[in-house]
């Protein structure tokens, strides 16, 4: 089905259009620094803040301008999860990983309301779009705290939709403006001493640290490019594949259709899944990807907008006021990686649910690079490499038409 588009309708983040950016002044960067961090999002800004705050001098690169990448321009969802369940990890490696994601999210919760970003606790419900996927919701509320076992009419309830034959509702789940946590970001990371430079992209990495802008002898460096991995880093770019996803926001809805679809975040049990959340100026904002391949937005937005017409067909008529794609950052294993290479800390590749735990990754980064703290427990895991980039951009078309298939089944 073809979006229906409002008349002041543009392919551009609504996130980005609702916070004005202070541009940095374009300059060279110092001869040296204690800390250097490559990339300006939500990892990179939180590890350059603790860094700082710890008496470091500190030095933050990003290639693009600061605040266009995809820290705004995600859903926006607080979600403390990985992508395979917290028994199978702790069975596999103990329970510290799975410790580190709550801790993130207390993190986060803590930090929020220093930073006027519209942060909720909201709760999130996992939908079954398949019966065979109701005995695995069972089986979380059974396994998890704070997580309730919804059936298909328990969640027409609360969302007005039809579409899922059960769900599981999770509590410690909430939802902000991805813009302006980022921006909150920026300025705590300023008002520590960190000197951010933007439009300036590091082309080695090493004790000396090359850039577009001048030379830079670092004691730590610190690698926060998530799927922005590029040449300058190519084993972290082995690491993650980025992968498309795309967001469609509605002009604001009626009170009567906010109230019934009501605050919480939204995610379906597809492999190839759908998100969906209201914002706080009352949109639909409505997320996923038809495969693994890219996209133009145009053909994404009409296909996001039949899935959403499908799950909630009270918003039939409603226009489409914004459309957008950015990155995730997809591993292998599907975990987040923590590490050491050539010398240099990264932290990658969250899968999905990066807001809350990229966040206190960065933090907790800046606090190793200057002894506060030990390595956080992820970086004691061990992961494949992503095959190289001949092979991957075959594979990946593959991959995807799987995901559609097991979907579909």
């Amino acid at each position: 089905m073809p979006a229906r588009l409002s008349a002041s309708y543009r392919e551009a983040v609504l996130w980005q259009e609702q916070v004005a950016r202070d541009p940095l002044p374009v300059r060279d960067v110092p001869g040296s620094a204690d800390v250097v961090v490559v990339g300006g999002g939500y990892c990179g800004l939180s590890a350059a803040r603790s860094a700082a705050e710890a008496g470091a001098s500190v030095v933050l690169l990003e290639k693009e301008e600061l605040g266009t990448g995809a820290s705004t321009r995600n859903g926006g969802m607080v979600i403390p999860e990985l992508k395979a369940s917290p028994a199978k990890l702790a069975k596999k490696y103990g329970p510290q990983l799975y410790a580190e994601v709550d801790e993130a999210f207390d993190y986060l919760e803590a930090l929020a309301p220093e930073l006027d970003c519209d942060y909720a606790r909201t709760g999130q419900l996992y939908l079954a779009h398949t019966p065979r996927h109701t005995a695995h919701m069972r089986e979380l509320a059974a396994e998890l705290p704070d997580v309730t076992f919804l059936t298909g009419e328990q969640v027409r309830e609360r969302t007005g939709s039809s579409a899922f034959d059960s769900g599981a509702f999770f509590e410690r789940v909430g939802g902000l403006h991805p813009a302006k946590y980022h921006a909150g970001l920026v300025r705590l990371a300023r008002e520590a001493g960190a000197q951010l430079h933007d439009r300036t992209a590091a082309v080695s990495v090493g004790p000396v640290v090359r850039t577009t802008r001048g030379d830079i002898r670092a004691d730590h460096v610190i690698l926060a490019t998530n799927a922005y991995a590029d040449e300058a880093m190519p084993d972290l770019a082995r690491k993650v594949v980025p992968i498309n996803s795309y967001i469609i926001a509605t002009e604001p809805l009626s009170q009567d259709l906010q109230d019934l679809i009501g605050p919480q975040m939204m995610v379906d049990t597809k492999n190839l899944l759908f998100y969906w959340r209201l914002t706080p100026d009352g949109r639909m904002a409505f997320g996923g990807r038809r495969s693994l391949d890219a996209a133009e937005v145009s053909a994404a937005r009409d296909y996001l907008y039949d899935a959403m017409i499908r799950i909630h067909p009270q918003l039939e008529g409603v226009a489409v006021d914004y459309a957008w794609t950015g990155y995730v950052a997809m591993t292998l294993d599907r975990l987040p990686h923590v590490g050491t290479s050539n010398g240099a800390w990264y932290a990658t590749g969250c899968n999905g649910t990066g807001v809350s735990f990229n966040s206190w990754l960065g933090r907790r980064l800046g606090q190793v690079v200057t002894g506060q703290v030990p390595p956080p427990a992820f970086a004691q895991l061990k992961h494949r490499a992503i095959p190289a980039k001949p092979l991957s951009s075959s594979y990946l078309p593959l991959v995807g038409k799987y995901f559609a298939w097991q979907d579909h089944r």
